[in-house]
């Protein structure tokens, strides 16, 4: 049995994207064989483990992007791999350096950062001497890195790193009992308060564009970033689109359940993205959903599960035509079929297993 220690310091502290996709991947792996710890940061616990996974907490000094663990130890003892999750963080530089001076192979999950989108928004300057001197070569000597899908190899690229790749996107399952109703007669997004990745100015300009007679309620709801809500909230009453647009907090639970159920469609027009977990979840329950030409939203139009729109204000109005139509619960069918059969865990978990076997199998052979 492979033994996979898994390290995201703040994997067990909320439901954010990144953590919500990490103890996924903890439980998908687990029921696919692995024997799998997920390190923590001891004191950012507010969750319990993923079934079928022992949480091993682990002391961390400093604060913030700059906290890291104290003794490493913990993680690296008795593990094959290690898998770090995202990048540009002090922490990860330090538990891979560790496991290579402890001859412990790691697979580093990019999660999306490394695009150029993201690396060229903010501390660019920065983010290149970084790369320079630290992150090229932590992604140069791990054994691999994890991407959802093979479109992000050129980003690496950039960076002017060519690692063994390891493709496999996030996984879903499903809540039990969640199953679109569509009553509610609201378009609805969930996400972080990112306007310009999640493409949020996008989407009020393109309801902007709609006749006020054909405009139909959008409710927002996620959590604050760096203070960009109050920015979408302003753009909401700079086009005057205060009777339809709802500019809410962040929901989780039976709430989200609920509005989740009884939405007429599913809106995610991010300008760049890669396996955003609020499109697996309403493709998953068969809510017709909107997506621009991120690696996942292509995946899902290419196969007749999403309507595609391109990341323009004029093209995601039309899209939002095409959600209201009597095509889109077809549409959506189709969305819950793709994640069934290509994207729920078991089939994604099986998929990143037998690619680390193979390379640690090469890496056996040629040491």
């Amino acid at each position: 049995m492979l033994n996979v220690a898994q390290y995201y310091a703040t994997a067990l502290n909320g439901d954010f994207g990144t953590a919500r996709s990490v103890r996924g991947w903890c439980e998908g792996l687990a029921s696919a064989g692995v024997n799998v710890r997920l390190v923590v940061d001891g004191d950012a616990i507010r969750l319990p483990p993923p079934k079928g996974v022992e949480c091993v907490p682990m002391a961390h000094v400093l604060r913030g992007r700059r906290r890291i663990p104290a003794k490493l130890e913990p993680l690296t003892g008795q593990a094959d791999v290690v898998v770090l999750h995202g990048g540009w963080t002090v922490d990860n530089l330090v538990v891979g350096a560790w496991a290579a001076r402890k001859g412990i192979p790691y697979v580093v999950t990019a999660h999306g950062v490394y695009n150029a989108r993201v690396l060229g928004r903010r501390k660019v300057a920065l983010k290149r001497a970084w790369n320079a001197l630290l992150e090229r070569r932590h992604l140069s000597r791990a054994l691999a890195v994890h991407c959802f899908f093979r479109e992000e190899r050129d980003d690496l690229e950039r960076l002017g790193v060519l690692p063994s790749m390891v493709v496999a996107p996030t996984g879903f399952a499903p809540p039990a009992g969640l199953k679109w109703k569509g009553g509610g007669g609201y378009l609805l997004w969930l996400g972080r308060y990112d306007p310009e990745c999640k493409g949020l100015d996008l989407l009020l300009e393109a309801l902007h564009l709609l006749p006020a007679d054909e405009r139909p309620p959008l409710r927002l709801h996620g959590p604050d970033w760096h203070g960009k809500k109050r920015s979408v909230a302003d753009l909401n009453v700079k086009l005057g689109l205060e009777e339809w647009v709802t500019v809410g907090e962040a929901i989780y639970g039976e709430e989200k359940s609920r509005l989740l159920e009884d939405a007429t469609g599913f809106v995610y027009p991010s300008r760049w993205d890669a396996c955003p977990t609020a499109i697996l979840e309403s493709a998953s329950c068969g809510i017709p959903t909107l997506v621009t030409p991120y690696p996942l939203g292509s995946l899902l139009a290419s196969r007749g599960g999403a309507v595609l729109a391109e990341a323009t204000a004029e093209s995601v109005a039309a899209g939002l035509k095409r959600i209201l139509s009597s095509e889109a619960a077809e549409v959506g069918r189709k969305g819950a079929v793709v994640v069934r059969e290509s994207l729920s865990w078991d089939v994604v978990a099986r998929s990143w297993l037998e690619q680390v076997e193979a390379l640690l199998a090469d890496r056996a052979t040629s040491s």
